[in-house]
């Protein structure tokens, strides 16, 4: 594998040499309208002080590259329809000169904001800094949807990231040839955004169209290709086969036009079981998890006015999967059977009030029903960190119906207030069955007690019961952007946020952020918000399902087996254990603040460094109330375990990355990467796990589940021989923390998870992870394109450059609505003239196929302890070929 990694090493060494082209200008136009939006299909002509004037088009996402031109003064005009022209005089100098250009519509003033340095372009709204995707990076990007977002959160440098598809959260992903563009905001301080610490990853799909286009593909990945998992002594059965196809174009020209889309997948893998035998020997087995998924799509795009759009999509999933949660400690006899079914419709208006105000309302409705079941009805039998085995206690259904209202506002005030209000409100009804755990669950101390036939405990959920209940979250805010001069701007704004499920109502949240073009060509960004979340429905269901009277949690210490009422040694038996919340919950929020330094360091090459903070407070948690007190005595003697959800808990996270960005885009060159030094620090890392002691939960104090110390991320993607391209990616990350525990019940609380005297939760670590992908493609045209017409504008805001996202780049501000109707071309996301286009492509998963070994354990007890009993997957290799019309 060493040459692999010499041929990616060797990419990233060679790419700035091809890239010299030191005696000309390069010009980059980006051409948005007022919501900052790009504007496809735009013309563009750049004519020299002498010689003939160049014509270019705009691509999917405004973006109009000028082919290598001489340096010195050049006219430079921009049209589209239904917009205003925009005519200017730039001044090219050597290297690359970005700029963006604003078209106004009937009679809105245009704006043309020119960008001396190389890198990243700001968002208009608010000057916040976002990171785009180019096309040919896209392209590289995984056809399934599941996957992709896999990767893009990856992306994000370990900040975690939440999705939003022409502006609505939640739902599944668009297949890769739905998207037209991705960008990343980080460190969104906008007084719209509800999220805390992630990255904001918007996608746009494809807009309305003159003409019908369409696209097929097709992927597969077998166990004939795949190397062996490290923990599995022979190669593990495994295929996987994806397809998508879709389907678009008008139906009234220019007008309203319908798109179709059909993906899914038809899947089967074996995870390795890695478990002890009753008389201790190994056990090495394998189960075979077949799962299946379709999606299907259909959308349609309206001009209801030239300056109003409606948006219309309904999107049917269905997900079917076997034998899940068998692996690891997990023998084959607790698989369990899981069904999802979800329809989701989404309307959206949106467009210009009067002249200068733009007005956007989304409606989201969604209808899910999940149902769950084990194939065995047997007890659990749960050897602690040695074998699990009976039936899983797997027995669910239910639905939810939720809808979600939002409208937003956008206006200016003089020439220096851009100033944005909206509200959002989602509601629902919930309709859930649970009887887990109805055939009760042994726990084992360890392989010894279990052959002697001593459980440490026996706990059952007894009672039946059909949940029902309705929630509604409300959230309304509002910002200003304000520019104070060429070389300074800043936001300031405040959100409001409320739920039915928790009485605390007041919930004020400031935001602001600033801008700053600092001398020595630097630009520094930073701000502070406050962020509220919500209290979880998940959570609240489990308060009115376990209520000691019509759900109730039996706990017996010492019980008999297999008869946990008779044969025990000292048992005690405790019965109506439940489930309950706080009467002084509140909701949870986090202080967030960052400062960043941003540099152009050559006409290609971007530099980022920054610092983000997040503080959170009253987190939600779980203690049990009824633990038995250093006289082992419970506050109420005859009732088992109570869990009582609070919101008391803490956290903590400082994150310093580092991020460059190298792009050549008129050879479509991109390379990036970043480097994050953070630590996380928390109460719980689950608002259910009960600490070892709740007599003292403060002492659960420690790393984070997810402190990880060091996180690298790297990624090139460029043209290689003979009409080839190649996209390769390397994320590492130091170690995850572990937790040491004794596998006993010493104080006797009801849970197995005490510690040796004098350690703390998550102490002990397990070993680096490193992972390289690669992904060679090569695309063929062919037949004659016919003309293009003005294609559909962007949505959720202006664009930015493309590269690797900006790590912790400020950025605050109005996101942008998404964009109005269009009339022209699909794009060419091949960049070539050809009427059809045909891709192949090959890519590999842990190319090197390194073992990343997972799940550590930490009982002192089992005979793995300190040991991983699992692998992250071995190479996988998968070939596909795309074709487009």
């Amino acid at each position: 594998m060493k040459p692999a990694l010499f041929l990616v090493l060797g990419l990233l060494a060679a790419a700035p040499v091809l890239a010299q082209n030191a005696n000309q200008a390069q010009l980059r136009l980006v051409v948005v309208d007022q919501t900052g939006a790009g504007i496809p299909s735009a013309t563009v002509i750049v004519t020299p002080a002498s010689g003939e004037p160049i014509t270019v088009m705009s691509d999917e996402r405004g973006l109009a590259t000028v082919p290598p031109i001489a340096t010195g003064t050049v006219k430079v005009h921009v049209e589209f329809p239904g917009f205003e022209a925009s005519d200017s005089t730039l001044t090219l100098r050597r290297g690359a000169t970005n700029q963006t250009i604003t078209l106004g519509i009937a009679g809105v003033q245009e704006e043309v904001v020119v960008n001396d340095t190389a890198g990243l372009l700001d968002d208009r709204s608010g000057n916040a800094q976002t990171t785009t995707l180019e096309q040919s990076e896209i392209d590289a990007l995984p056809d399934d949807p599941d996957e992709l977002a896999e990767v893009l959160q990856q992306m994000t440098g370990g900040s975690g990231a939440t999705f939003q598809v022409n502006g609505f959260r939640g739902g599944r992903l668009p297949s890769r040839d739905e998207i037209r563009q991705i960008r990343f905001r980080t460190n969104s301080f906008a007084a719209d955004n509800h999220d805390a610490g992630r990255t904001q990853i918007e996608i746009i799909t494809r807009p309305n169209v003159r003409e019908w286009s369409g696209n097929a593909n097709l992927g597969l990945r077998g166990d004939v290709l795949n190397a062996r998992n490290a923990f599995a002594q022979t190669e593990t059965p495994e295929q996987f086969r994806r397809f998508n196809t879709s389907l678009r174009g008008p139906i009234v020209a220019g007008k309203t036009s319908i798109r179709f889309g059909l993906d899914g997948n038809r899947a089967y893998d074996s995870p390795p079981i890695y478990a002890v035998n009753e008389d201790g020997t190994q056990f090495h087995g394998v189960v075979y998890r077949p799962s299946e998924s379709t999606n299907a799509t259909i959308g349609i795009e309206h001009a209801l006015t030239k300056n109003q759009t409606l948006r219309m999509e309904y999107r049917r999933n269905h997900y079917n999967a076997e034998n899940q949660g068998v692996g690891d400690f997990t023998m084959p006899e607790r698989a369990v059977e899981r069904t999802t079914n979800e329809h989701q419709a989404r309307v959206q208006v949106q467009g210009l009030i009067g002249k200068t105000t733009l007005h956007e309302l989304r409606v989201q409705f969604n209808r899910q029903e999940n149902e769950a079941a084990s194939v065995s009805d047997l007890p659990s039998i749960n050897v602690l960190d040695a074998f699990n085995r009976g039936g899983a206690g797997v027995n669910n259904h239910g639905y939810s119906r939720t809808i979600e209202v939002a409208d937003n506002v956008d206006f200016n005030l003089g020439r220096k207030h851009a100033m944005r209000v909206g509200a959002m409100v989602e509601g629902g009804v919930n309709r859930n069955f649970d009887a887990r755990n109805a055939a009760g669950t042994f726990t084992f101390s360890s392989l010894e007690a279990f052959n002697a036939g001593l459980p440490l405990q026996f706990t059952q959920r007894n009672g039946q019961v059909n949940t029902s209940f309705t929630h509604y979250e409300l959230g309304f805010y509002w910002q200003d952007d304000i520019r104070v001069s060429r070389n300074l701007s800043f936001s300031v704004g405040v959100r409001q946020e409320m739920q039915s499920l928790i009485d605390d109502k007041l919930n004020v949240m400031p935001r602001l952020g600033f801008s700053w073009n600092a001398p020595a060509k630097l630009t520094v960004r930073g701000g502070y918000g406050t962020f509220y979340d919500w209290y979880d429905t998940g959570l609240y269901d489990q308060t009115l399902r376990v209520n000691g009277v019509s759900q109730r949690d039996l706990l017996i210490l010492n019980p008999g087996y297999p008869n946990p009422f008779v044969g025990g040694n000292d048992s005690v038996i405790l019965p109506g254990g439940r489930v309950q919340s706080a009467p002084d919950l509140q909701m949870p929020y986090v202080h967030q603040a960052s400062i960043g330094v941003e540099r152009a360091l050559t006409t290609n090459l971007q530099a980022q460094v920054s610092y983000q903070l997040l503080r959170g407070r009253r987190l939600m948690r779980s203690v049990n109330i009824n633990a038995p007190g250093a006289d082992g005595v419970r506050p109420e003697p005859n009732i088992g375990t109570v869990t009582q959800f609070e919101s008391t808990g803490r956290s903590e996270s400082d994150r310093l990355t580092f991020n460059l960005n190298y792009r050549v885009p008129n050879r479509r060159i991109f390379m990036g990467g970043n480097y994050t030094l953070g630590q996380v620090k928390n109460h719980a890392d689950s608002a259910t796990t009960l600490p070892a002691n709740s007599l003292d939960p403060d002492a659960e104090w420690g790393p984070s589940f997810q402190d990880v110390r060091h996180r690298m991320n790297a990624m090139v993607n460029l043209p290689f021989f003979v009409g080839t391209r190649v996209n390769a990616n390397v994320n590492a990350q130091t170690a995850t923390p572990f937790t040491i525990t004794t596998g006993i019940d010493g104080n006797l609380d009801g849970v197995v998870n005490d510690r040796p005297d004098g350690v703390g939760r998550n102490t002990a670590r397990g070993t680096a992870r490193v992972d390289v992908s690669l992904r060679v493609s090569r695309t063929f045209s062919f037949g004659q394109r016919g003309g293009t017409g003005g294609g559909g504008r962007a949505g959720n805001g202006g664009p930015g450059a493309g590269g690797f996202p900006a790590g912790a780049a400020p950025q605050f501000g109005q996101g942008g609505a998404p964009g109005g109707p269009g009339g022209g071309g699909r794009g060419n996301p091949f960049n070539d003239n050809g009427r059809f286009g045909a891709e192949v492509w090959i890519s590999a998963n842990n190319l090197l196929n390194r073992v990343n070994y997972l799940n550590y354990v930490g009982n002192q007890l089992s005979p793995y302890y300190l040991q991983p009993t699992s692998a992250a997957q071995a190479r996988r290799i998968e070939v596909g070929m795309n074709f487009r019309f």
